[in-house]
């Protein structure tokens, strides 16, 4: 049996750093073993190499999908890394002996790429291995510099399958004319009419904030393409319903709580539709939104799709992708694969993609959106909305979220230069009164040990709370098992407890410490618990009624997905999860409530969701948002996506709790990723 304990151990080091993850444990040793000596079972890998490639698999961690065989800038990405790792590691209070480690990483990262530079590592590096050597360019000081670069070898074939499929399905065009069909009074401003306009000829990437109208856009488009159809069947006598019955329109989103806020928003866009006898009406009004994976009819047992590069969707289909920043490498490929190909000037599939680049990119690798916008290929294929209608000009979050997208574009723009004062709660001063548009930029007293920090934290949250002490009241008047069949009474109540639910938020970067989302929501919980005195709260030791629960993992048989929010309910001490959506049937059966015992659901499927945070923020909207952001100037979760994707999840106030020093490494901190695409 092979001898791991060297590399072993180094993994170890990574691990306890949380610089590397224990699956690239098992994918290291697979390599290994896939390049063993015949030698007393000794790998022909030097030990430097070994741990080279322990480096490797940390920065594909994080999202890139190739690092450069370049000491050079090998070094600079990994000693920011590791500069960022050692940051989080002192925030943890947590001590490890980082000048052992690290004095290694020098001859670790030359004597690693050299290896691998000049030596045969064909069994692991090549056509139909797991890595994959390739030239390519990046840029050095702004200007182009060429080397080779290690891909894992699904990312870069994923990346020339995301080449090919681009040019393929945004590179064709109609030639017709177009003209706008006003279908509602919704009034359309004139970046938002181009975007229409282009869409009826042309497949788009349409971007833009939240509040500048991507979904109103898209329902027009829709419309517009519809529209056509039907006219064109028409002149020759054909009946509407039977011509659009012969197209498919499918919503999709990389999560289920971003497919459902999708079809929501274009149900309320159809809401206002004058032509409500209209056979494109009723074509739209039944759309629901899926999962990409979904979509693509993912199959544990192949793992892999049903609809792919072979066996692509058929033709006079109609797909609406939301979210894209959360799209990561792979899927996206897999998605453009399947879309099916067409003659020159003979649109009859369309394909429309959604995104704001400007928010996290996805948990996996890969960082498409952007690297899209990023390209040549920009003004071809992308309709960017800029002007929002949620933020006026003058409206405080609109102007910070324009400075900090400002930042992300010019390293050299200045921050944003703001004075955060002491919390009220400490300061003694009146607390803001209510908004509906303010930016609040507060920090914590200074505190010399944790038991004091807890304690300052734990009386902020205290005065957060407010009218959600409120909620255990208000959700004991809901029996969950009558919304099978609700009354108008029931479902005012769900309507009422679910609108308080959504007045506010906590957003916090870290999961762990002090004000991270674990202790924050444990410090809520008691709180309340010991404000409300009830028999269904003091008879569960894990849920109470009134309670926030998000999902942690897909329960796709209850059409629950990741991200989904909920709120606990009580029927005879037995717990349950209320959540508002679509219950997937149609006509009296038709539900907007749902609601299912937390027994059918496993133990680690919830969590609560008084806070969350930013990255399961994303598609989520709130009147009133709280935001911790982490301590250390350096953290890695400290970084200018992470802060305007907490901010634009509000609707009316924003409350930073940070410092100057914090709010501005985050404003000028930008994440990059490496994927290599070209356009």
């Amino acid at each position: 049996m092979m001898d791991f304990s060297t590399i072993d151990s180094f993994i170890n080091d990574l691990k306890e750093m949380r610089g590397i993850a224990e699956l690239d444990r098992h994918l290291l040793h697979l390599l290994l073993e896939m390049k063993s000596g015949k030698s007393e079972g000794k790998p022909t890998i030097s030990e430097t190499t070994q741990k080279f490639l322990c480096l490797c698999f940390s920065l594909w961690d994080d999202g890139n999908t190739r690092v450069p065989l370049d000491a050079k800038l090998f070094k600079e990405r990994w000693l920011k890394k590791w500069d960022a790792l050692k940051i989080l590691k002192k925030s943890q209070e947590e001590s490890f002996d980082f000048a052992g480690l690290e004095k290694s990483f020098n001859e670790i990262i030359e004597s690693g790429i050299a290896d691998l530079s000049s030596n045969d590592f064909s069994e692991i590096i090549g056509d139909n291995v797991p890595l994959l050597k390739a030239e390519g360019v990046t840029k050095v000081d702004g200007k182009p510099y060429h080397c080779q670069f290690l891909y894992m070898a699904k990312h870069f074939k994923a990346k020339g399958d995301i080449q090919d499929a681009m040019a393929r399905i945004f590179g064709k065009k109609n030639k017709a004319e177009a003209a706008i069909n006003e279908i509602s009074d919704i009034i359309l401003n004139d970046e938002q009419k181009e975007a229409v306009l282009r869409g009826q000829n042309e497949n788009l990437i349409i971007t833009g904030g939240p509040g500048t109208g991507k979904t109103t856009v898209v329902l027009y488009i829709l419309w517009n393409v519809l529209n056509k159809i039907v006219k064109k069947g028409e002149a020759i006598g054909r009946d509407p319903k039977e011509i659009l019955s012969e197209y498919s329109i499918y919503l999709a989103a990389p999560s289920g709580k971003a497919a459902d806020r999708m079809s929501e928003s274009l149900k309320n866009g159809l809401n206002r539709v004058k032509e409500k006898m209209s056979p494109i009406y009723a074509k739209l009004k039944d759309l629901e939104g899926m999962t990409i994976h979904r979509l693509l009819k993912y199959s544990r047992s192949d793992n892999g799709f049903s609809y792919n590069a072979e066996n692509k969707f058929p033709e006079k289909s109609i797909f609406v992708i939301d979210e894209a920043s959360m799209i990561d490498v792979n899927l996206f490929a897999s998605l453009l694969q399947a879309i099916p190909s067409q003659a020159e000037g003979d649109l009859v599939t369309r394909l429309f993609i959604l995104g704001d680049p400007y928010q996290l990119p996805s948990v996996d690798a890969g960082a498409v959106l952007g690297n899209i916008l990023d390209s040549a290929a920009k003004a071809k294929c992308t309709a960017e909305l800029v002007k929002s209608m949620r933020f006026s000009p003058e409206s405080e979050i609109g102007k910070l979220a324009i400075a900090i997208k400002a930042c992300a574009d010019d390293q050299k723009a200045p921050a944003p230069d703001k004075t955060f004062e002491l919390h009220p709660v400490f300061s003694k001063k009146e607390t803001a009164a209510a908004s509906d548009d303010a930016v609040f930029y507060y920090k914590l007293p200074e505190a010399a040990k944790k038991k004091e920090e807890q304690g300052n934290v734990a009386k902020l949250l205290e005065s957060w709370i407010g009218d959600f002490y409120e909620l255990p009241e208000m959700a004991a008047k809901i029996d969950p098992e009558a919304l099978e069949n609700p009354s108008e009474e029931l479902i005012q109540q769900c309507e009422t407890v679910w609108s308080k639910t959504l007045e506010k938020r906590i957003l916090a970067a870290e999961r762990r410490g002090v004000i991270g989302v674990e202790q924050i929501n444990e410090t809520i919980g008691n709180l309340i618990k010991g404000h409300t005195k009830n028999q269904a709260i003091e008879s569960n030791f894990r849920y109470f009624e009134g309670q926030l629960l998000i999902l942690t993992q897909n329960q796709a048989m209850y059409r629950l997905y990741n991200g989904d929010t909920g709120i606990v309910l009580f029927k005879d001490s037995v717990p349950y999860i209320m959540l508002k959506k679509p219950n997937g049937k149609a006509g009296e059966e038709k539900r907007d409530f749902v609601a299912y015992p937390l027994s059918l659901l496993p133990a680690d499927a919830v969590e609560p969701a008084f806070a969350i945070t930013i990255h399961k923020s994303q598609g989520s909207e709130y009147d009133h948002v709280t935001m911790f952001l982490p301590k250390q100037e350096g953290h890695p979760l400290l970084n200018n996506q992470i802060l305007y994707t907490g901010i634009t999840r509000a609707k009316k106030t924003v409350t930073i709790v940070a410092t100057e020093a914090t709010f501005k490494a985050a404003c000028k901190e930008v994440i990059k990723r490496d994927t290599g695409i070209e356009l």
